[in-house]
């Protein structure tokens, strides 16, 4: 009693498969059997069909040296956007010692992160906001966290 067996080929394997049974006068059933069977009882001998397997595995070693090439390679530094009228904003490296970062002066009044960063990538450095419930804070700059990480708004109380 025999059974059926479905398998996934691409096309260009399932021409190759049928062009092997045809130069043998076989069926592609007798051939893939045939093959199953050699394959169960040992290794396969004869002559293995490697042709354009050097040219990919260089191409894969080729791309591997490029990525990590291009993790080593240092990630440039991002300009700081431009403010309003001015020049680049400066990044505070010297930023007071009570100066706050965005998610620090949010979580402290209350408030949402985004609209105080919306505020501060169109202003100018030492300039003032005035918010309802928060206050009045100077935006100091940017400056990086002291995890390191992208550089944050710097804010102290005005």
């Amino acid at each position: 009693m025999r059974s059926q067996l479905a398998i996934q080929a691409s096309p260009e394997l399932l021409a190759r498969v049928r062009a092997a049974a045809a130069a043998r006068g076989w069926s592609i059933t007798k051939l893939v059997v045939t093959w199953l069977e050699a394959g169960l009882e040992g290794p396969l001998t004869g002559p293995v069909d490697t042709s354009g397997l050097s040219a990919r595995v260089a191409a894969l070693e080729a791309a591997v040296a490029a990525l990590e090439g291009a993790r080593r390679a240092p990630i440039p530094r991002r300009p700081a956007p431009q403010a309003s009228g001015a020049g680049l904003v400066p990044v505070a490296a010297d930023a007071p010692a009570g100066a706050l970062t965005t998610a620090e002066l949010a979580d402290r009044t209350g408030t949402n992160r985004g609209s105080w960063n919306n505020w501060a990538v169109k202003a100018s450095t030492g300039q003032v906001r005035r918010h309802p419930t928060a206050g009045s804070w100077r935006l100091v700059g940017k400056g990086s966290g002291p995890n390191g990480g992208p550089d944050r708004w710097l804010w102290e109380p005005a």
